[in-house]
């Protein structure tokens, strides 16, 4: 496991206004330090995240503090309303200090854009 990748999964595209969600998985052993090992019975120091900031741009929209308690790699899903085409980016660090950010370019189109694009299509198709 890599500690501390993130895979953002987002829509191909998004309509200018709509709501999509945000999909996102965080690869790490999120260690409360209360576990022993099986083998010699000895306590695992904790490694878990504390935060995870989403940002729109350079927007932030949502800034979670987390605890021990998040599974194994956690997955989180937010809801986000569609303004303009940018970059998605999530930051996350842990109780170690360490440090990871992944980004992810968001599509967004504009409604009329979206009929002029179907029509052109529709026409092409003639």
């Amino acid at each position: 496991m890599q500690v501390g990748k993130i895979l953002i999964k987002l829509p191909k595209k998004v309509r200018k206004g709509e709501v999509f969600k945000l999909r996102f998985i965080i690869f790490h052993p999120m260690e409360t330090g209360r576990r022993r090992d099986p083998v010699t019975g000895e306590l695992i120091p904790a490694h878990y995240l504390t935060r995870v900031r989403v940002y729109y741009d350079e927007t932030l929209v949502n800034d979670v503090t987390t605890s021990p308690a998040l599974s194994r790699n956690p997955y989180f899903m937010f809801k986000l309303k569609a303004v303009k085409s940018g970059t998605i980016r999530v930051e996350a660090e842990d109780n170690k200090g360490n440090r990871w950010s992944a980004s992810a370019p968001l599509r967004v189109e504009d409604s009329e854009q979206a009929v002029r694009d179907a029509k052109k299509k529709w026409e092409s198709l003639k």
